[in-house]
């Protein structure tokens, strides 16, 4: 799926404070932050969720999503703490036909 960088066009929250999502193999998907990080998690979710994806010119069939990605050194870009892993947030619905993903319905 292309990464289209609209929601820095929409007002996108970001985060902000200290975030760790990542993977343990044996304990499956940890995410873990101070008050600040949970809290603008929360803010990104619910923008996603609010986003009028007909009003974007995303193409039709496209979905917005962000890409949270770890901070590999001090003066990165990623937003997630360097013990994460790269994590990918996404509406289901595409826009114009509001389907989801062919696999939901096989």
């Amino acid at each position: 799926m292309p990464d289209y960088a609209f929601h820095e066009i929409r007002g996108y929250p970001g985060i902000k404070g200290t975030l760790e999502i990542s993977i343990n193999e044996n304990d499956g998907v940890f995410i873990g932050g101070d008050p600040k990080g949970l809290k603008s998690l929360a803010a990104v979710l619910n923008w996603l969720a609010d986003v009028d994806q007909e009003k974007t010119n995303m193409p039709e069939g496209e979905r917005e999503h962000v890409h949270l990605r770890p901070k590999m050194s001090s003066d990165d870009g990623g937003e997630l703490t360097e013990f994460s892993d790269e994590t990918e947030v996404c509406r289901l619905d595409a826009k114009g036909s509001g389907k989801f993903p062919d696999h939901y319905y096989t």
